[in-house]
């Protein structure tokens, strides 16, 4: 009798078993969804092949507006707009160094932010600074920064080399809002062959 129930007992265990293990193979068909991936393969034993589309999704990550102080340096022959763009990017919420000029020659046409490697903070704040300017580019620094002084300054450790691109123009201008007009367009200085001018920063 006792033999029976444990016959029977075991014989139940076994279905049981198999019906889970079966109910697992059904529900995971042999595909995998990839992260990121759009498609994902499942193959069954008759051989048919299966693609089904995944929705992909895109993240975006949170601005890092503190950290490390941004300082603006005028790489432009426009005098007085890496002031205007350091009230500008502080309205933002980053917190700035005083503006400075920037030792390029010739001025660049095209702005971009620098980085100082060793400053833990300084990538994830110069790539915040670079969206808020529509995605300029971002590279680190070399060992001297090309500003006035040669150095980062003060609890700095980002730059933003201001380019005659973004000179004078308001960060709504930058990411192409609409203009109220009553910002004047910035007016570059003459070229001076005999002597040569520093521009305001």
């Amino acid at each position: 009798m006792g033999s029976t129930v444990a016959i029977v007992v075991t014989a139940v265990a076994v279905i049981l078993g198999f019906l889970i293990l079966r109910q697992v193979n059904d529900s995971g068909d042999g595909g995998s969804a990839t992260p990121g991936g759009s498609t994902t393969t499942s193959v069954d034993p008759a051989g048919t092949t299966t693609s089904i589309a995944l929705n992909t999704t895109t993240t975006t990550l949170p601005l890092v507006k503190t950290g490390t102080l941004v300082q603006v340096a005028n790489a432009s022959g426009v005098s007085g707009v890496a002031k205007q763009m350091t009230t500008a990017l502080e309205a933002e919420g980053f917190e700035m160094a005083t503006a400075t000029n920037a030792t390029v020659s010739p001025n660049l046409d095209v702005s971009k932010v620098i980085y100082n490697g060793t400053d833990t903070a300084a990538l994830a704040v110069a790539n915040s600074v670079a969206t808020v300017l529509g995605g300029i580019a971002v590279e680190q620094s070399a060992a001297a920064p090309p500003v006035d002084g040669g150095a980062f300054a003060p609890g700095s450790g980002v730059i933003l080399l201001l380019g005659n691109d973004l000179a004078g123009k308001t960060i709504a201008q930058i990411n192409g809002a609409a203009t109220t007009g009553t910002t004047a367009p910035p007016t570059t200085q003459p070229a001076v062959t005999a002597v040569p001018t520093t521009v305001a920063p």
